[in-house]
């Protein structure tokens, strides 16, 4: 019975000892890092627990470890940077997304939430602005990482929202239809960052219509002027009680408006020395 019971309990110890040998010795020999993964996923041992030992032994291939750990296990995406931003290895945030987002930039919507709740609340803004900066579409993260860290939702929009200037509508499109009923905070909140107001209420008119006069309201409020109101309200389709789109020109008071030279002679030089120039004559 004792030599059965010692049997099992070398039987459990000697897999995960060799398996710890065989990622230090990967490690020594300079295999390339998928194939230390792949080495140790054969040994059935986790990405994530691979991915610790990596760290842990070769500090200064943990991001490309990360970037490797994620293409080969794209699915546990969320429990690799998890597993990344233990407190015991220090590693910066923003370095963790970026390198999670090569591995599989798809996976954004999964990484950049993960990561924001892991971290101390002062990464936030540089996640989200280094996941922008890897080119990623914010549509795809923002919403989720707004519901998944709701006390920082407004910090997360605003600098997304800053960083990529030219995704504003797209951004504003993709919140409010995740949480339709916060569409008036967050077009506060968009007109504040001063991002577009034209592309911040289009998206909104857009996607949530039923609340089309509350957000037209928060916008005059904000200082909107009422005719960008009107034209955001038919890029969307939409009409809103009381807005009305100008369907010409308006006259401005004070417009100097030339008119046409008269021909030489015409009207003699009587007039009071008026200027053939301007509309309205001394």
């Amino acid at each position: 019975m004792r030599r059965t019971l010692t049997g099992m309990a070398l039987g459990l110890v000697l897999p995960l000892g060799m398996a710890h040998a065989s990622i230090e010795s990967d490690l020594k020999s300079a295999q390339p890092m998928q194939a230390i993964f792949t080495n140790a996923l054969a040994s059935n041992i986790s990405a994530e627990a691979a991915l610790k030992q990596i760290i842990e032994r070769a500090p200064d291939q943990a991001y490309a470890a990360i970037t490797a750990a994620i293409q080969l296990n794209p699915d546990q995406a969320a429990n690799i940077v998890s597993a990344a931003l233990g407190r015991q290895y220090n590693l910066n945030p923003a370095q963790v997304v970026a390198a999670a987002l090569q591995g599989a930039p798809d996976k954004a919507g999964i990484i950049v939430p993960t990561a924001i709740v892991k971290s101390p609340s002062y990464y936030t803004v540089p996640i989200v602005q280094r996941a922008l900066a890897e080119g990623v579409d914010g549509a795809k993260f923002v919403p989720q990482a707004m519901r998944t860290s709701p006390r920082q939702s407004a910090t997360i929009l605003t600098q997304a929202l800053r960083a990529a200037p030219q995704q504003t509508k797209a951004i504003m499109e993709a919140v409010i239809a995740d949480q339709p009923d916060k569409a008036v905070e967050y077009v506060k909140i968009a007109l504040d960052a001063k991002a577009s107001a034209l592309d911040v209420l289009t998206a909104a008119f857009k996607v949530a219509p039923r609340q089309a006069e509350s957000i037209a309201a928060v916008a005059a409020d904000k200082g909107i002027s009422s005719q960008l109101i009107a034209d955001a309200s038919a890029a969307a389709g939409i009409e809103i009680a009381g807005v009305t789109r100008s369907k010409g020109p308006v006259a401005r008071q004070g417009t100097i408006i030339l008119m046409p030279l008269t021909p030489p002679g015409a009207g003699g030089n009587g007039g009071g020395g008026c200027d053939r120039k301007v509309a309205s004559c001394s």
